[in-house]
Parts: C-alpha cells; sequence; structure tokens
C-alpha cells in the first residue's frame, strides 16, 4: 500500500495502476527531507509520468504547487481518485510527457523542481535529455531523475536508495 509521507494530506492512501512503479518509501521520504530543507518557500513541482501520483502528491501535500503529467488512461482515473482522496489542489494533465514538454516550454512555463520516474523499459538517458533541454526549470532549482541503480549518469548528484538511484541536476 502507497501511503502520503507527511505535510497535510499525511497517510492518505492511494491507489496504484498496474502500470505504476510507485517510488519506494526510503527514496521519497529521503527526497523530501533534502526538498523541505532547501526549498523552505517551496515553489512549483513537475511530476513527469506520476503513476499514481505518489511524487506529485506527496509534493502538494508538503506545500508545493504540484503538476502531474500522464498518459496512461486508467492511471488518470486513479489519479483522479487520489487526488480527491487528498483533497490537495493539483494540476493532471492528461497527456504524453514528449508532448507535455515542447508544449509547457511554448507556454512558459517554470518549475523549481521537475522530477522524472519514467517506465525504465525507455532510454532514460535520452528521456532525461529532453527534460533537461526543456529549460523547465528555473535558476536554483533541480532536475531529478529516478532510476535503477545500475545507471550512471555522467552529470549531477547521484544518490542511491537500495535498488533505485537519483540522479540531481541544479540549474
Amino acid at each position: 500500500m502507497v501511503r502520503i509521507l507527511g505535510g497535510k494530506a499525511k497517510g492518505v492512501s492511494l491507489l496504484v495502476p498496474p502500470s505504476a512503479r510507485p517510488s519506494p518509501v526510503r527514496l521519497r521520504k529521503a527526497l523530501f527531507d533534502y526538498l523541505r530543507l532547501r526549498y523552505p518557500r517551496r515553489g512549483a513541482f513537475l511530476d513527469l509520468y506520476a503513476g499514481s501520483g505518489a511524487v506529485g502528491l506527496e509534493a502538494a501535500s508538503e506545500g508545493f504547487r504540484a503538476t502531474l503529467v500522464e498518459k496512461d488512461p486508467e492511471a488518470i482515473r486513479l489519479l483522479k481518485e487520489n487526488i480527491r482522496r487528498t483533497g490537495l489542489p493539483v494540476r493532471l494533465v492528461p497527456l504524453p510527457v514528449e508532448v507535455f514538454l515542447p508544449e509547457a516550454r511554448a507556454r512558459g512555463e517554470r518549475y523549481t523542481i521537475a522530477f522524472m520516474a519514467p517506465p525504465y523499459a525507455l532510454d532514460l538517458a535520452q528521456t532525461f535529455a529532453l527534460l533537461l533541454e526543456s529549460g523547465l526549470v528555473e535558476p536554483g532549482g533541480l532536475y531529478i531523475l529516478q532510476h535503477p541503480k545500475e545507471l550512471h549518469l555522467p552529470l549531477g548528484e547521484r544518490r542511491v536508495y537500495g535498488e533505485n538511484a537519483l540522479t540531481l541536476v541544479e540549474v
């Protein structure tokens, strides 16, 4: 069972679509302990490949203005229910990430943090490069990729949590 770990919606359980691989509790806890200290005024949080919404809804629960991007129809249906359950004000965008990124850039959208946990079957380095090239993160913000610990990218800071890792790239 996946639950919100902190903030306004702490303890609320989330529905998980079959297509999702929710970020592990240890990784989410460490990530938000870090973000809470680094961004006391919070800001805008972008969750790409949102799945169950565990990360984006955690961000909203912690006070970030969250945008969740997901294309899978079943995941979108469950995300809507998870948003209702938490009562958090989040923006849900039902588009493929590769469509959302150029559209958001064209609209001039900016985020403090852009988090991406793509399906591991994708070329993760290439997928993350598309996000980095989007320019959606404001100065002082972070691009974050969740990936298997076996993947080593030649940029940013790497943090390992069990079988998963985060690569953080500061703007």
